[in-house]
């Protein structure tokens, strides 16, 4: 019975990342907030004086990153709170049933990411070959988008499983031999 206690006490070790997690995307959050601010100001009083778009579009982009990551962060918490301890009342697109769900929305959210971050690689003015950060960016977006359909497929594929499942269990709990006054009433005898 201790070992029992000991067990279902563990889950608490789940608050760490929970936690952990909450506080990092805050201060994402935080930062972006101030960034932003920050940005709005300069573009505002430096309007004239900004000698091309695309530094105040990277600026953007760096910003955006910002909150993207903390939503990753933020939305990761919320899933392990509701793997390990209750099912908060949220949007039926956030919560998240089982560890497939968390990883789908977190495989999506980075790729995501690396789209932003692909972005501010293009409007930021070096000299650079674009073709091989394309290709280094491209590779894993693609891998990962494939990687969320086929586990879509799949988990679509197996809400169907438990159906099934039970509809056998069920058959399989009937008697097979019916007493022979019942059987005879059932064939119409």
């Amino acid at each position: 019975m201790k070992i029992v206690k000991l067990i279902a006490g563990m889950r608490y070790f789940g608050l760490i990342p929970v936690i952990g997690l909450a506080i990092a995307a805050c201060i994402l959050f935080i930062k972006g907030g101030f960034d932003l601010v920050n940005l709005l100001i300069e573009v505002i009083v430096e309007i004239e004086t900004r000698g091309t778009k695309g530094i105040i579009i990277v600026g953007f982009v760096e910003i955006i990153h910002f909150f993207l990551i903390g939503t990753i962060l933020f939305l990761t918490s919320l899933g392990f709170y509701q793997l390990f301890f209750q099912v908060l009342p949220l949007p039926e697109w956030l919560k998240m049933n089982n560890i497939e769900d968390m990883e789908l929305s977190l495989i999506g959210l980075t790729v995501v990411v690396l789209g932003v971050n692909f972005l501010s690689v293009i409007f930021e003015q070096k000299e650079i070959n674009l073709a091989i950060y394309g290709i280094g960016y491209s590779l894993p977006m693609i891998a990962l988008s494939y990687f969320i359909k086929v586990r879509s497929e799949s988990k679509n594929h197996e809400s169907t499983h438990p159906m099934v499942i039970e509809e056998i269990f069920s058959q399989a709990r009937e008697p097979t031999q019916l007493p022979d006054k019942k059987r005879d009433r059932e064939r119409g005898n």
